[in-house]
């Protein structure tokens, strides 16, 4: 959509969001660590490449006679968005076919069983469907905001809004939505992934998404495979780690479109994405026992994606949902579709982040809501585990509420942040009677696609591969569970999981004692060589305190003298206990100590080695003892010495060698990954290549720099290595280009035009003696449009004051000409 009513629905979602829903400062601690700049850049390149494939679409819609909007039989709506690269057209589609009780959601609104009166009160999520929602409905008592304009009113919008949202009050609850207090943003599907990336930038943290590309409508190469729109959504999520769509299965198993794989692969589009939650629909399940009692429906898209993860990932009643449609306020009917599942899933978890914000301050990152509902889903089909047709099985809010109430005591909810070649581990004890259950889950960076035109490849699109394992203390280790993609009918068995992005570990009979739970890392971590991570964990004996660490490996070099481990330890509310610390021999030639060696309450401990240049290579372990009045408990840390830690090498991306008529201001420099450069990477800039004079130098964690303050007309050189604790890599080679040619003053550039200050503090002034200014527009350094005032005076002063440190350009525009003047903010 344009961008004028984009800015309309930013206001909006600004204005509702102060008014209805989460506070100001709730959305400031949500954002407060996401790269504004890089979710900006993110929407105008999603915008772009959105509005390029659909006029395109368009184009050949009217050569070959394609529609570009479709009212569907089953009374939903369809969109042309794009072109596939056999010719075939592109189109979103809704997922209706022609709750509360099934996902438990009941049990936590106001006089449920649970007691917890969770009812989505000052909360707020977004819906993006095919059409305008009827937002005056009875049902929906005026809390759904339409951001948009699509044209006419949609059951289907209006449908799956009060299943997410709609009151208690109306129809005798019959039609009561997941949440019946909450908020929604509305929005039409045209232009999603923008829209999207846009809202979550300012906060939202869950999203419904009941459309997606019909698997009748594509090549059959296309059907699991992670395409443009699943790395989309992977990159939004990543970039917005609170933010969490979830989406629609897709209602295609019986479309014939994949005939040959038994009712198995028939997920597309976002249903392919790694970081979000989809949603497959079953029959109504009025009390679960078993999965006996978990029935499928007969259309529900089936995984595996095309690499074998396990997709969908939660199933929902989406048969006969009673909601509200379009007609009028009062209209109602019964729909069937994973696009009824899906608002299910969403308005039962928009619960459960009012929940643990309720107790805890603050809401749960997407992964830990993610692994929070895929942990505590029912089991459902045929087998123990998860499998490719309910993904993790059936989605129980009551179950997932119940550990949140418990975090600490009978479960944990862990987030930490695991650094290259660390591993975490945490100790915990078990009484024998419980099942003990753990399961973890990450926001993973985005893969890039591979090349079309080939079916079922299985290449994995997991970048950063963790791994979950529990350990008895010293017995036997537990692995989680894992899937076959080439026999997609079999059973769930356990063994090391190199596709997924969630993985769980049950042990049904455990025997009474410490269990270690250890996450680790294959190979290397990319991005900055960190990967945050969610932990839930089920089957604690709460006896007094837990002990853990996210550094149970530390791999040096002797050059560094010295080596440290840091021991958390965790005591349960209302203990009163000293727990001394001690561990059982540092290696010999090494002095160790553990300071503080006692501790009274919840507290970090830091063992120290020191002398480590005196051991031979090789892994030393040492067991640390925490020891209270009724509890003893053993953690396990290694000491790994090795000759060097080799930085590999980088290779340069961009721009390309020999490159020319590059900026002299905001010039990106990019590189790939190189593997073991925990401290960053060193880049220099010259203006030869034997490097004698250089001219720009620094450190970076990114994979990329911006150069400013370059040389009109200049030739230049650049090169980067990675940096550890030990060494520095090895420059490979390096690029040239030369910049661009100073721009002569022509005919159309203002007279006499005045800037100043510059260098400027808070204000900027703008004199023109000559002409009338009617336009000051001020953009950053990369491009992005950051104010824009209409003007009628020879004189105009702009505050700058809220800016960032840095270089921008003003432009000042009159009737007949326009220039652009660089301006430094101090």
């Amino acid at each position: 959509m344009k961008n004028s009513t984009l800015l309309f629905g930013l206001a909006a979602l600004l204005s509702v969001t102060n008014a209805l829903s989460q506070t100001l400062a709730e959305r400031q601690v949500i954002t407060a660590n996401y790269d504004q700049q890089a979710l900006t850049l993110l929407e105008a390149e999603l915008r772009k490449d959105f509005e390029t494939n659909q006029r395109i679409a368009f184009e050949m819609a009217a050569q070959k006679g394609w529609e570009t909007h479709m009212t569907l039989p089953n009374g939903g709506n369809a969109l042309l968005v794009g072109v596939f690269d056999d010719g075939t057209p592109k189109y979103y589609a809704t997922y209706n076919r022609e709750g509360a009780i099934t996902t438990r959601a009941n049990t936590v609104n106001t006089g449920g069983v649970a007691g917890l009166d969770l009812n989505g009160e000052n909360m707020i999520a977004g819906v993006w469907d095919g059409g305008l929602v009827r937002e005056s409905h009875n049902l929906l008592e005026d809390r759904v905001l339409q951001i948009d304009n699509p044209g006419s009113i949609s059951s289907h919008a209006t449908h799956v809004s009060g299943t997410m949202v709609g009151s208690a009050s109306q129809v005798n609850g019959q039609a009561k939505g997941m949440a019946p207090m909450a908020e929604l943003l509305a929005y039409d599907f045209g232009g999603d992934e923008p829209e999207m990336t846009s809202a979550a930038s300012q906060g939202m943290i869950l999203s419904n998404h009941s459309y997606g590309i019909p698997a009748d409508n594509v090549p059959l190469w296309y059907i699991g495979y992670y395409d443009s729109n699943a790395r989309n959504i992977d990159r939004i999520i990543y970039n917005a780690p609170y933010y969490l769509p979830i989406v629609a299965a897709g209602n295609d198993r019986q479309s014939g479109a994949n005939s040959g794989d038994g009712g198995y692969d028939y997920l597309t589009d976002k249903g392919v994405a790694k970081n979000n939650i989809v949603v497959a629909a079953t029959f109504e399940v009025l009390e679960y026992e078993d999965a006996s009692d978990v029935f499928m429906s007969s259309f529900s898209s089936w995984g595996p994606t095309d690499d074998g993860r396990i997709k969908p990932d939660i199933s929902a009643k989406g048969v006969n949902m009673y909601s509200s449609t379009g007609a009028s306020n009062g209209s109602y009917a019964n729909f069937s579709g994973t696009s009824m599942s899906a608002p299910n899933v969403s308005g039962s978890l928009l619960l459960l982040q009012q929940h643990y914000n309720d107790l805890n301050g603050e809401y749960m990152l997407a992964s830990t809501l993610r692994a929070l509902a895929l942990h505590t889903a029912d089991e459902a089909g045929f087998a123990p585990g998860p499998d490719y047709r309910f993904g993790w099985g059936l989605l129980n809010t009551q179950h997932a509420a119940q550990v949140i109430s418990q975090d600490g005591n009978e479960s944990m909810i862990i987030t930490e942040t695991l650094d290259a070649n660390d591993v975490y581990t945490y100790t915990f004890k078990a009484d024998g009677t419980q099942v003990i259950s753990a399961t973890i889950a990450w926001t993973d960076p985005a893969a890039n696609p591979l090349p079309g035109g080939n079916e079922d490849v299985a290449t994995p699109s997991l970048v950063n591969d963790l791994d979950l394992r529990i350990s008895q203390d010293g017995g036997v280790t537990f692995l989680p569970w894992v899937l076959d993609v080439a026999t997609p009918t079999a059973g769930a068995t356990t063994g090391d999981n190199v596709v997924d992005n969630v993985e769980k570990i049950e042990i049904n009979t455990p025997e009474a004692g410490d269990y270690i739970v250890r996450v680790s890392h294959k190979g290397q971590l990319l991005v900055n060589d960190t990967q945050v991570f969610s932990l839930v964990i089920e089957g604690i004996s709460s006896e007094g305190f837990m002990v853990s660490t996210t550094n149970a490996n530390v791999l040096t070099c002797p050059e560094l003298q010295t080596a440290t481990f840091n021991i958390d330890v965790t005591f349960d509310e209302g203990l009163d206990d000293t727990v001394v610390l001690t561990f059982d021999a540092a290696p010999e030639g090494t002095t160790a100590s553990i300071v503080p060696s006692s501790v009274t309450e919840t507290a970090t401990a830091v063992l120290t080695i020191e002398g480590i240049d005196a051991l031979a290579f090789g892994s030393y372990p040492i067991v640390i003892t925490a020891t209270g009045t009724s509890q003893i408990t053993n953690t396990y840390v290694s000491l790994e010495i090795t000759d060097d830690i080799q930085v590999g090498l980088v290779e340069l991306d961009s721009p390309s060698n020999n490159s020319q008529n590059r900026p002299i201001d905001g010039l990106e420099l990019e590189w790939e990954l190189a593997s073991n450069a925990t401290l960053g990477y060193e880049y220099e800039v010259a203006l030869e290549d034997t490097f004698d004079t250089v001219v720009i130098t620094g450190t970076t964690l990114e994979l990329t720099t911006i150069l400013s303050g370059l040389s009109y007309e200049t030739e230049y050189f650049w090169r980067v290595r990675g940096v550890n604790e030990c060494s520095s890599g090895t420059y490979d080679g390096f690029r040239r280009f030369v910049t661009e040619a100073e721009l002569a003053t022509n005919d159309n550039q203002i007279q006499s035009l005045m800037v100043y200050p510059n260098p400027a503090n808070a204000q900027v002034t703008i004199e023109s003696p000559v002409s009338t200014l009617e336009r000051i527009s001020v953009y950053s350094i990369t491009g992005v449009l950051l104010l824009e005032k209409a003007v009628s005076a020879n004189q105009v002063t702009i505050d700058v004051s809220g800016f960032a440190t840095g270089t921008y350009f003003v432009k000042a525009t009159t009737k007949n000409a326009s220039s652009v003047i660089q301006v430094l903010k101090n």
